[in-house]
C-alpha cells in the first residue's frame, strides 16, 4: 500500500477507536443519504464525523456531448448536523446535476471523491449525478413484485450478462449488452435458439448474474478492449456502464438493466445479483477512504491493512456505518431493480449480524428472496464466531452456503486440473452424503448450495478431460450427465454454471477473471448436445417432485437412506407411507447390478434417457429381482 494511504488514514486510526461503543453509539445515523432528490430542491447528505469541513463541488448538468470542466462551476459549502452528518439544501432542479464532495482534513490538506450513496455516475465513475427517481421509471413498476420459488425449490443458473450474449455467432444484435438478454427469437449458424430463449428452455427457476454494479476494470468507453468479471467494486449502487448501449448517459444503463429484469421476469426467470461487499477496488482512492479515513476498513494494530480478501483490503461489516451501507445498498437494488436474490462474495469476510440484519429486511419485502454466498473461512481480524461462514449456519437461517465438499466428493479438487473425484472413477470422500455428518457444518438442507462448477476454477469438462484424456465425447457426455443429475436430483439447492450443460471449456484456463471473451464466451455452437436435453429433463422432474426437497435434516434422516454398494455404485432410497423412490448413481463404465424389493416400478431415467413422458413400468418377482444400472448413468425409480 503507498505512503499517501497510510499518511492520510494513520492519525485517524490513532485518534479515534473506531471500534468503541461509544463512536458507533454517537455517530451512528439512520436518515438518509445521498442526494435527496426533489423538482424545487435538492438536499445532499453524505457522513463524515471527522472531517474538517466539507464543499460540494457542481459541475453543471449533464446533457450529450457536455464536456465537463476540470475547474468546479460552483462549490457549495455544506454544514454539520448530527451523527457526524455533513448537509446542504440547494435549490432549483438538480436532475442530472453533476457533483463531487471537497473533504478538508485537520492538517488542512483536501481530498474529493463521489458520493458513496451515487445512484449515477458519468462514464468511467468521473463523477457523481442526481437523477430524479421518476426518470428511470419503466411501466408498470408499480405493480406488485413478482414471487418466485423458495431457495429449496429453484434451480440457479449462473452467466455473466457479457457471456451469455457476445458469442459473434448468434444474430443478437445488443451483443454484450442488458438489452441483449431481452431478444427474443434469436438462433446459432444453426439455428437454435440462444441467449434469453435458451435459458427459458432450461426451466430454470433463477438466472444468477456476476457483477453488475459499477466496476473498474472495464473502459465503458471502450469495452471490447478488456474483460473482466467485475469483482472489482467502484459505486456499488450503480450499474455497470459498459453493459450499456449508452454509457454517457448517466441514466441510460439504469432503465436498460430495468428492462433486462423486467424482460426475465416476464419469462419467469428470478434475478440474483452478485455482490461483493468484501472489498473495494483501490482502498486509496474509495469514497470510503476519502470520507472516514480507516473507518470502513479493517486494520491491524500496527496500522497494516487487513487483507482477508487477497484483493488489497477487507471491508469492516461489524461496524455500524459500514453495516448500515450494506444494508442500505441491497434494499436499494431489492426495491429499484426487483431484484429475486444476492450471491455474497466472500461472504466468510462479512459479519453474522450484518448478514440477518439483511434478511430480516428482505422478509419484509419477500421472504423468498434468496441469500446464498461463499462461506469460507477467511481473515484473521474478524473472530470466527462471527463471521458468515457454514459452521455458523445455526446462526444464520435463511442465507446458504456454496458446499464445496460435494463439488471436490464428485469432481475431484478443482485446484489441480488432473484431481479426479466420483465421476472420474476416484472416490475419496463417502461423507458428502453423510447427512448426518453434514447436519454439523450445515443447520438446514436449505443452506446447503450443491454445485460442481462455477465462474471459478477449470470447468467440469476441462477438469474431467484433463484427468481422463483419452476419452471420446460420448463417455465425457455421459459422465457429464452423471455428474449433472447428482446436483439436481440429490438434497439441497441446485446450481448450474451457465454452459455446464454443453460441456463448456475455457481451453483449461481455471481463473479467466480478465482472459478474453474467447475463453469465456458460451459457445452456442455446442448447444446441440444430448447433456442439454438431459438437463432439462432433470429440472422437469425436480419440478414436478417438489416434495422430494426437504429443508430440515430431521426430514432426511427419517425418510432417505443412502448406501454406498461400492466406490462407484451409490443406491439413494427415499420412502414414507406416500411414496419410495430408489435413486442409482453408478460411476462404473459397465453395467452394475443390485438387488431391489420386489414388486412395480415406474421409470424415470435410466441408461441416461428421460422416460418422463411415458409410463415405463419393469416388474420384478421375489428371486428375480436383480436391476442393472448401465455405466456411467443415473437410474431413477418408483415403487408403485
Amino acid at each position: 500500500m503507498n505512503k499517501e494511504y497510510y499518511d492520510l488514514v494513520v492519525p485517524y486510526l490513532e485518534k479515534y477507536d473506531y471500534d468503541s461503543k461509544e463512536f458507533q453509539e454517537k455517530y451512528h445515523y439512520t436518515g438518509e443519504l445521498g442526494a435527496l432528490y426533489h423538482k424545487r430542491r435538492t438536499t445532499f447528505r453524505v457522513w463524515s464525523p471527522v472531517a474538517s469541513n466539507i464543499e460540494i463541488l457542481f459541475f453543471g448538468r449533464w446533457e450529450a456531448y457536455y464536456q465537463i470542466p476540470d475547474i468546479p462551476l460552483e462549490v457549495w459549502t455544506m454544514k454539520k448536523i448530527e451523527q457526524g452528518v455533513w448537509e446542504h439544501q440547494e435549490r432549483g432542479d438538480l436532475h442530472l446535476g453533476i457533483y463531487l464532495y471537497r473533504v478538508t482534513y485537520f492538517d488542512g490538506r483536501t481530498k474529493t471523491c463521489v458520493d458513496p450513496y451515487a445512484k449515477a455516475v458519468t462514464i468511467n465513475s468521473g463523477h457523481t449525478v442526481v437523477i430524479d427517481p421518476q426518470s428511470v421509471k419503466l411501466k408498470g413498476e408499480s405493480a406488485p413484485r413478482k414471487k418466485f420459488k423458495e431457495a429449496i425449490d429453484s434451480v440457479i443458473y449462473e452467466a455473466s450478462i457479457r457471456d451469455l450474449t457476445i458469442y459473434p455467432y448468434t444474430d443478437i444484435e445488443r451483443k454484450g449488452k442488458y438489452l441483449g438478454l431481452t431478444e427474443t427469437g434469436k438462433v446459432n449458424n444453426e439455428g437454435l435458439a440462444v441467449g434469453l430463449d435458451y435459458i427459458k428452455s432450461l426451466g430454470i427457476t433463477h438466472l444468477q448474474l456476476l457483477p453488475f454494479y459499477d466496476f473498474a476494470t472495464v473502459d465503458e468507453r471502450n469495452p471490447l478492449a478488456t474483460y473482466n468479471w467485475g469483482y472489482d467494486p467502484v459505486n456499488y449502487n450503480v450499474p455497470d456502464g459498459s453493459f450499456s448501449i449508452n454509457p454517457e448517459n448517466p441514466i441510460s444503463r439504469i432503465i436498460e438493466l430495468k428492462k433486462m429484469i423486467k424482460a426475465l421476469h416476464q419469462n419467469d426467470i428470478g434475478v440474483i445479483m452478485d455482490v461483493v461487499y468484501n472489498h473495494v477496488y483501490t482502498v486509496e482512492t474509495h469514497p470510503f477512504t476519502i470520507l472516514v479515513p480507516g473507518y470502513y476498513f479493517r486494520h491491524y494494530p500496527n496500522h497494516k491493512l487487513a487483507n482477508g480478501t487477497f484483493c488489497g483490503n477487507e471491508i469492516a461489516s461489524e461496524r455500524s456505518m459500514v453495516s448500515r451501507y450494506i444494508v442500505d445498498s441491497v434494499l436499494y437494488w431489492t426495491n429499484e431493480f426487483r431484484l429475486n436474490g444476492f450471491r455474497f462474495d466472500l461472504m466468510g469476510i462479512l459479519d453474522i449480524n450484518t448478514m440477518n440484519k439483511i434478511r430480516a429486511e428482505l422478509d419484509k419485502i419477500d421472504p423468498n428472496i434468496i441469500m446464498i454466498g461463499e462461506g469460507w473461512n477467511m481473515g484473521d481480524i474478524l473472530p470466527t464466531e462471527k463471521k458468515a461462514i457454514p459452521e455458523n449456519s445455526e446462526k444464520l437461517k435463511g442465507i446458504g452456503f456454496f458446499n464445496d465438499q460435494f463439488r471436490n466428493a464428485v469432481r475431484g479438487d478443482v485446484f489441480h486440473k488432473r484431481s479426479k473425484g466420483y465421476i472420474t472413477g476416484q472416490l475419496k470422500d463417502d461423507s458428502f452424503l453423510d447427512y448426518e455428518m453434514l447436519q454439523k457444518r450445515f443447520s438446514r438442507l436449505d443452506q446447503m448450495v450443491q454445485y460442481l462448477e462455477a465462474h471459478d476454477n477449470f470447468t467440469l469438462f476441462d477438469q474431467v478431460s484433463a484427468a481422463l484424456p483419452d476419452l471420446d465425447m460420448p463417455e465425457y457426455e455421459r459422465r457429464q450427465n452423471l455428474a449433472t443429475s447428482m446436483v439436481i436430483l440429490l438434497q439441497g439447492i441446485p446450481f448450474i454454471h451457465a454452459g455446464q450443460e454443453f460441456l463448456r471449456t475455457k481451453m483449461g484456463n481455471h481463473n479467466s477473471y480478465n482472459a478474453s471473451d474467447k475463453i469465456n464466451q458460451l459457445d452456442w455452437s455446442r448447444i446441440n448436445r444430448q447433456p442439454v436435453e438431459y438437463l432439462r429433463e432433470l429440472i422437469r422432474f425436480r419440478k414436478k417432485h417438489e416434495y422430494l426437497y426437504y429443508k430440515n435434516f430431521e426430514e432426511v434422516l427419517d425418510h432417505l437412506e443412502v448406501t454406498f454398494l461400492s466406490d462407484e455404485l451409490i443406491k439413494v432410497r427415499q420412502k414414507n407411507e406416500k411414496y419410495d423412490f430408489w435413486f442409482f448413481f453408478n460411476a462404473y463404465e459397465a453395467k452394475s447390478y443390485t438387488l431391489v424389493d420386489a414388486g412395480e416400478y415406474r421409470v424415470y431415467f435410466a441408461d441416461n434417457t428421460s422416460f418422463l413422458d411415458e409410463e415405463k413400468i419393469i416388474t420384478f418377482k421375489e428371486g428375480e429381482n436383480t436391476v442393472g444400472i448401465s455405466g456411467l448413468s443415473t437410474l431413477v425409480m418408483q415403487k408403485i
